[in-house]
């Protein structure tokens, strides 16, 4: 039977990439609350009650990240597909663009947190990044079956204004995909990740992305984790 869910209101934080040729000066207001990024297309139907079990878990202020996806640009078919090449090719690397929320991200909590699945871990990463090396404090950066370079992912480890990064792999579930996978470990999971998708069963890489009976109580589950590793 589903967990019962408290009720929340889930704000869209809206962020905006920028990039330009010539160095420029960034003023970036001070962020609170937590910041959710499902993965490829950031609209699946886990998201909503994934938030919904984060505040039933004691962690208030959660706003989805709903932009930054190629669904706004090329419809909901194609979108996620771009937004997964982007992950699998760019973005899975440091990138050096002004990553800013704009807006949804000022409320009164006490932490600034930032959580992704997937494809929105990318987001979340690179987010952080920028928000740190502006001399921010990000409390807490959570990296679901994220496919992020390694490379970049140790850059966040010791970046001292990120205070914790929590890594979440879904490989005792079945997913291919870990934080620090290779380019050609991840080129190679491509078709296991699809079979895996097809089959929309909650397996591997989908564990938390398929809406299943199981599905409450991994969502619960996943919550507790975040509220026992520190975020509120």
């Amino acid at each position: 039977m589903p967990l019962p869910l408290a009720p929340i209101v889930v704000m869209t934080a809206v962020m905006t990439l920028r990039s330009d040729t010539k160095p420029v000066k960034v003023y970036v207001k001070k962020p609170r609350g937590t910041l959710y990024w499902g993965g490829a297309g950031l609209d699946g139907k886990y998201v909503e009650p994934q938030l919904k079990a984060f505040y039933a878990a004691g962690i208030h202020n959660v706003n989805a990240g709903l932009t930054n996806s190629a669904v706004n640009d090329v419809g909901v078919d194609a979108g996620p597909i771009v937004d997964a090449l982007r992950a699998g090719l760019l973005i899975r690397y440091e990138d050096d663009d002004e990553w800013v929320i704009s807006k949804g991200m000022d409320s009164s909590a006490t932490q600034f947190n930032m959580i992704g699945y997937s494809y929105g871990s990318l987001l979340a990463a690179q987010t952080a990044n920028f928000y740190a090396n502006q001399g921010h404090v990000v409390s807490h950066l959570v990296l679901i079956a994220s496919p992020i370079d390694r490379d970049f992912l140790n850059k966040l480890k010791i970046n001292k204004n990120i205070k914790k990064v929590v890594v979440v792999n879904l490989t005792d579930h079945g997913d291919p995909i870990y934080a620090g996978i290779t380019q050609l470990d991840l080129i190679n999971a491509v078709p296991l990740i699809q079979h895996q998708q097809d089959r929309n069963k909650g397996e591997g890489h989908f564990y938390y992305a398929h809406a299943t009976a199981e599905s409450p109580a991994r969502w619960a589950s996943l919550a507790k984790k975040m509220f026992d590793e520190g975020l509120r």
